[in-house]
């Protein structure tokens, strides 16, 4: 299914923003009309031959393009106009320091790598993702005006719309033929001070308005000068701009650059170096744009954590992020790597996967939760490490609303009944502890079968709280019980308690002798009601 945004990009060709509903996957389309652009249809030709063979994380993604009689037509990542973005000096700070980073390694990779220049510099050849990352577009005058025989470039330079006026002073005072005897980042260089000026302080009318700093940040605005260099050679590259932007107190120099490049470079650290990054980030989630969050580091931190080895501290501020997403994100990019790390043999994680549920189980069917996630869960209550055990038993509280009946009255009461005689102590109590909880869970013929003998075993252990959690958990369900139980079972087990060693029980005991025989004395009071009626009764048919 297709959705219908749809975008002019520079009067030329027109950007339809689409989603691909098919695979969940978000695309958009681009198409030129070639029949009402006839004469830019040169660049719309160069646009599809260049995206097809051009490949780089900062320039925009091309999945396919085809020419027919009437279209070109060029699909790419989910993105839309950074011009879209207005005002743009209202932007994030940080992802407009992200996003020129991105674009200058894009130009980068064009002006040094490929030895072309891409001629189109500006806001309008800019595209963001949905996390907010720019991507580098507008590759209609791409060229290589060393190897190519007729380029694009040099032909058509001047027939995209504002060419002057973001044009360099050489190519001003004369033709695009001058870009052959100059290094490749000259124009592009320009064009990048041109960009700058536009981010901070707006669009400008001719060129005799660039230069000044206005709102430009003071440790951009010696590169924003040197870029606006009248020669050609004097301008900076994208290197140099891009090493010293990282220097102490440099542009780039932020949390949120170092944080998200060492992101990006997760797999090739060492295992401190991981442990480190991840403490790092997940205290820094919380200054960074949510989007941002949410569309980029979640999915990198996913990616490390499943091919990278970035071990189980990744998952804090992966659940963390995934407690920020929508039902459908959440089912796209979370559900898989839940479902798929419950089933790890890794101990932490493990550990920090049962931390983590009760932030994650709201977004979790119950039909994932009873198929997928409790069999591999259940593995904890027979591990041979208590701190699994204890942990697994935790979750049971969080994750038993969404089991099935069959699951809750059957599979989960035998773990349960193994975990009543574990060894750990503390273990056995908190059994105690969560079945008192979860009987409100059980079905009325489990409960009447298995809360009494559970709850009265416990009075054997040797352990104090032990037995104080299961007389608390004795008194928590008295609704349940019937008369029988309470005088033939109950009442016989609690006596013993009378005289416990623990101060503790003894007091409990008492207490919850007096609530049973209470409730034993309403059973007796409406049997004698009910004898008196059954008496009446008689009389009247005599």
């Amino acid at each position: 299914m297709l959705g219908t945004q749809s975008y002019l990009t520079e009067g030329y060709a027109i950007a339809c923003l689409m989603s691909n509903q098919d695979d969940k996957t978000a695309v958009s389309i681009f198409i030129f009309d070639i029949a009402r652009n006839r004469d830019k249809l040169p660049l719309a030709r160069n646009a599809l031959k260049k995206c097809r063979t051009i490949r780089h994380p900062d320039v925009l993604r091309v999945l396919e393009g085809v020419e027919t009689e009437a279209k070109i037509i060029i699909g790419t990542e989910a993105v839309e106009p950074l011009t879209k973005q207005t005002p743009l000096k209202a932007l994030n700070p940080n992802l407009v320091a992200w996003g020129l980073y991105k674009i200058a390694m894009a130009l980068k990779f064009l002006n040094e790598d490929c030895k072309m220049i891409h001629g189109h510099v500006r806001v309008d050849s800019i595209f963001t993702t949905k996390a907010g990352e720019w991507k580098l577009g507008g590759l209609d005058l791409l060229s290589n005006v060393e190897k190519e025989d007729n380029p694009v470039l040099l032909v058509y330079g001047g027939h995209v719309p504002d060419a002057q006026k973001y044009a360099p002073p050489e190519i001003r005072r004369s033709t695009w033929a001058t870009c052959r005897s100059n290094p490749p980042h000259a124009v592009d260089s320009w064009a990048f001070g041109c960009l700058i000026h536009e981010i901070f302080n707006g669009t400008f009318s001719r060129p005799e308005d660039l230069g000044a700093r206005e709102a430009i940040p003071q440790e951009l605005y010696p590169a924003y000068k040197s870029f606006l260099a009248p020669e050609p050679n004097g301008r900076m590259t994208m290197s140099d701009f891009l090493d010293k932007g990282l220097w102490k107190k440099g542009y780039f120099d932020k949390d949120f650059i170092s944080v998200t490049l060492a992101l990006e470079n997760l797999a090739i650290k060492d295992a401190f170096e991981k442990d480190a990054f991840m403490s790092k980030i997940d205290s820094s989630l919380s200054t960074f744009p949510t989007e941002f969050c949410t569309h980029k580091i979640l999915p990198e931190l996913i990616k490390a954590l499943e091919f990278g080895g970035a071990g189980a501290k990744a998952l804090a501020p992966i659940l963390k992020l995934g407690s920020k997403l929508d039902s459908q994100e959440f089912d796209l990019l979370l559900v898989p790597i839940v479902v798929k790390l419950f089933a790890s043999t890794d101990r932490a994680i493990r550990v920090s996967l049962c931390e983590g549920l009760p932030g994650l189980i709201g977004n979790l069917s119950a039909k994932i939760v009873t198929d997928k996630i409790f069999p591999n869960l259940a593995l904890g209550f027979m591990d041979t490490s208590a701190v699994i055990r204890e942990h697994t038993l935790k979750s049971v509280l969080v994750i038993v609303p969404k089991l099935s009946e069959k699951i809750v009255n059957n599979d989960l009461l035998r773990f349960l009944a193994k975990l009543q005689q574990d060894e750990e102590p503390g273990i056995r109590t908190n059994t105690t502890i969560c079945l008192g909880k979860i009987s409100k869970n059980l079905n009325d013929a489990t409960k009447k079968r298995v809360l009494v003998p559970a709850f009265l075993r416990s009075f054997g252990d040797p352990f104090p709280p032990s037995r104080t959690a299961g007389l608390a958990a004795l008194a928590a369900t008295i609704d349940i019980y019937e008369a029988t139980d309470c005088s033939q079972r109950i009442v016989p087990a609690l006596s013993q308690l009378l005289l416990d060693p623990e101060k503790s029980v003894r007091k409990l005991a008492f207490n919850n002798i007096e609530l049973f025989v209470r409730k034993l004395e309403k059973f007796a009071d409406a049997m004698v009601r009910r004898q008196m009626i059954v008496m009446r009764a008689r009389n009247l048919e005599d």
